[in-house]
């Protein structure tokens, strides 16, 4: 039985450094500078609410939500979340307050 037994080897395919011993080059990604991150501070005009009370908006392709925004504001957001093409914010300046009357 001893024969049979699974041998413990040093070289894992998985942890080595392939990359570094590979004859290929490094693929490199272009950045896509329309891309929204966590983190990034936009300027937005809200124009819509959701059934949850939350602002919406739109900015280059994604929508932001933001919380605890009226409609027709213009405010300045750090976007918190970024999931598809949808985005979350807080509001971190108001730039201008909605005229509308409630």
């Amino acid at each position: 039985m001893a024969r049979h037994r699974k041998r413990k080897h040093s070289w894992n395919p998985y942890t080595s450094e392939i990359q570094r011993l590979s004859i290929y080059p490094r693929v490199q990604v272009p950045r896509d500078e329309n891309r929204l991150r966590k983190g990034d501070v936009i300027e937005i005009v809200v124009n819509d609410m959701d059934d949850k009370g939350r602002g919406v908006a739109s900015y280059r392709g994604y929508k932001v939500i933001v919380y605890n925004a009226s409609v027709g504001s213009k405010v300045r957001v750090k976007i918190t979340k970024v999931v598809g093409e949808t985005a979350f914010a807080e509001i971190t300046d108001t730039i201008s307050e909605s005229s509308i009357e409630y």
